[in-house]
């Protein structure tokens, strides 16, 4: 997603307007990542993170959704929302450890879990608009006749049939675990949406940041379904994972011109080539 450069003088007008307690002078420091447009805002005491309105919003994707999500889950699982405030987002700091290597798979199952129970955000997450939307921002260059042919059979076979509703984060992630004593949480949360939760594990699995099989059959002993309907569900979805994968690091490399993007983006069409053989 393409943000635009964010300005600390409208931030700082943002929070002395909403947050009349912190309007002294603050701190701000602009936070890693692939989609960027977030700062670490500290004010004293509280520190703060501030993400921007996106230049070219993607379908189902705002500011607005991510608040109501955020004020719709029970403490423990994302940040705190503080306001939404004209072309901000502001949510309190998540003090923990980004950790690079693998996520315990018990953790993250417990963390999944309690996110499926929570009730629907009440707005369904669909993925056709999504991969269309990435298709036509991606480098004409980089349009290949397999990439168009995918999409063709995917919007003729539609989406596989969820095996349970849920409300779902949708980009699980090393970089958005926070790990704190006794807690795992996840933060950005602008992808979140009501869907499968076979469609959440599929991702997670892609993103290869756990043990997937010991995952699932964790996953599956907490929420009662059987180990294989789960699985072929997840199996369904890959396709579908995968796809959206490679179309974003498409759009991003469009947009940004950024190499990581093109090595991402080749790796996740090579996975989907051995899927569609």
């Amino acid at each position: 997603m393409q943000y635009s450069k964010p300005s600390k003088a409208s931030l700082q007008a943002a929070i002395a307007h909403h947050l009349p307690a912190a309007q002294a002078a603050g701190s701000f420091c602009e936070l890693e990542g692939l989609s960027g447009g977030s700062l670490h805002v500290k004010i004293g005491d509280r520190e703060l993170v501030a993400r921007c309105q996106p230049q070219r919003p993607m379908p189902g994707v705002s500011l607005r959704r991510q608040y109501r999500a955020l004020k719709r889950l029970p403490t423990g699982i994302g940040p705190e929302p503080v306001c939404l405030a004209e072309d901000w987002l502001i949510v309190e700091w998540l003090a923990g450890e980004v950790r690079t290597q693998p996520c315990a798979p018990h953790l993250l199952g417990d963390l999944l879990y309690r996110l499926h129970r929570q009730p629907l955000f009440g707005w369904r997450i669909t993925l056709l608009p999504l991969l269309e939307h990435y298709w036509q921002r991606a480098s004409p260059a980089r349009r290949t006749l397999f990439w168009l042919r995918r999409l063709k059979q995917m919007k003729r076979a539609g989406e596989p049939r969820p095996l349970r509703l849920a409300p779902l984060h949708m980009d699980v992630h090393a970089g958005n675990l926070v790990h704190q004593p006794h807690a795992l949480r996840l933060i950005d949360w602008e992808y979140a949406g009501d869907g499968d939760i076979a469609l959440e594990l599929a991702a997670v699995l892609a993103a290869a940041h756990t043990d997937g099989e010991r995952l699932l059959r964790h996953y599956a002993q907490l929420s009662n379904i059987a180990v294989q309907t789960l699985r072929d569900g997840v199996t369904g979805w890959r396709p579908w994972v995968m796809m959206l994968m490679a179309s974003w690091y498409e759009c991003r490399w469009q947009q940004t011109r950024d190499k990581q993007f093109l090595t991402l983006a080749d790796e996740a069409w090579s996975q989907l080539r051995v899927i569609n053989d």
